[in-house]
């Protein structure tokens, strides 16, 4: 009687679906460790260009390559999977909603009708909200309140940050999903995955920096007062640095992505005009040639600043540079390349280090790179109890909260305005 009283922990999966690799990790939730890890794959991402896809059937065979291997090690099924998504449209839109209502005491249907009208305002059909987390609440002018609910007052308003991100590229990626035979149970974006991966809670209360180093896309997402408050992305990663080296040292791509592995740096040596390195030939006439490996670290450096120049202009533009504190951290499989953290520190004047995973029990060697904070982060996020206002798979028609406000006209809206107040 009691084994068949006992409850079944909660599984989850996870597909980190990147560039260069696809990720798949299986977990359970453990009453007293918490997030353990009971499965994880890997496959060969070789059919998407900067988060979005240019060949489905590379594609799918990345994804079904990585689950099969996960479920055999986890020895139970996949059916749904929570997924990320790290494409240049992420950006981020705050919007300031308030509402008036007979002096009482705020209840949960007050919240839910001003959420709800702060996601009808980007509900577009060309646009897919992936967050919507509210900042802060304020009841008769009095900001800065965590809950709301109990309270007494004649207004309420809520403070809205949304992550949104363009509905194409999700729906394909959807569409490749689903031909293995799964359904999407969630979506979020890299950057906020990444942060909850290797942040610790005191860096996400006074306000930090994370830059997710992708093959494909470098994002970043800001973190302050315990809360996601910015995201960007650029459409620049590990594999423009790879086509910039091929294109440098005349060599064919593979080649360059060995080069960078085995010689690249960030940071010049004093050695770099003595040091050759072997570059094989592009083409079958050619010969084995050899380049300095100065050249090599100023193609590299050249790069990988003017990623960390834009990112910094663009935060500074939107006076985010001071309000993300003093702390930046380093993720995603670029964050591996020796000078990079060194260089960062040199364009963003601020204190850098590399993030690597943490909170997963069970997680191997092979997992514990930052190359898998966003993996990682993605399972340990289905475990979360965040502060958000959305839940389930995301809407590819942009629609759905359109709706929700604006059904049956205004026969409708007053119907619906009767059942939340009675």
């Amino acid at each position: 009687m009691r084994n068949k009283n006992r409850q079944k922990p909660d599984t989850h999966a996870v597909l980190d679906i990147g560039s260069s690799k696809v990720v798949c990790l299986i977990g359970q939730s453990d009453p007293n460790m918490g997030v353990k890890l009971i499965g994880s794959g890997f496959g060969v991402s070789a059919g998407l260009k900067s988060g979005a896809v240019v060949d489905m059937e590379a594609v799918e065979y990345g994804i079904r390559t990585a689950v099969e291997k996960a479920e055999r090690e986890a020895r139970v099924p996949v059916r749904s999977v929570a997924v990320n998504i790290a494409v240049r449209s992420l950006r981020s839109e705050h919007l300031t909603v308030q509402t008036e209502f007979a002096s009482g005491e705020v209840a949960d249907r007050d919240l839910k009708r001003l959420v709800n009208s702060s996601l009808s305002e980007f509900a577009q059909p060309e646009q897919t909200i992936l967050h919507a987390i509210p900042l802060s609440w304020s009841v008769d002018g009095e900001s800065n309140i965590e809950e709301p609910r109990g309270m007494f007052g004649k207004s309420l308003g809520v403070d809205m940050h949304f992550v949104m991100a363009g509905v194409g590229p999700l729906r394909n990626l959807a569409h490749c999903i689903e031909r293995c035979h799964l359904n999407i149970k969630s979506v979020s974006a890299s950057p906020y995955a990444a942060g909850l991966s290797v942040l610790t809670e005191d860096e996400k209360d006074l306000g930090v920096t994370l830059i997710d180093m992708g093959g494909g896309v470098t994002s970043a997402s800001i973190f302050r007062d315990n809360s996601l408050v910015h995201v960007e992305a650029l459409s620049v990663g590990g594999q423009t640095v790879t086509k910039d080296i091929a294109r440098g040292l005349m060599t064919p791509p593979e080649a360059a992505e060995r080069i960078k592995m085995l010689y690249g740096s960030a940071l010049h040596g004093a050695d770099d005009d003595r040091v050759n390195i072997p570059c094989p030939p592009m083409g079958a006439q050619d010969t084995l040639h050899n380049e300095p490996k100065s050249m090599l670290t100023g193609v590299i450096r050249s790069r990988v600043e003017e990623t960390f120049e834009i990112l910094r202009d663009r935060m500074s533009q939107k006076g985010l540079d001071n309000y993300s504190g003093r702390r930046i951290v380093l993720t995603g499989g670029g964050a591996q390349l020796n000078g990079v953290r060194e260089l960062a520190e040199f364009v963003f004047n601020k204190r850098v280090r590399i993030g690597r995973p943490h909170g997963v029990l069970g997680l191997k060697d092979s997992l514990s790179g930052p190359d898998f904070a966003v993996a990682t982060g993605l399972l340990k996020y289905q475990f979360l109890n965040e502060k958000e206002v959305i839940s389930g798979p995301p809407d590819l028609t942009g629609r759905r909260y359109l709706r929700k406000r604006y059904a049956g006209g205004s026969l409708g809206r007053s119907i619906q305005w009767l059942r939340e107040n009675f």
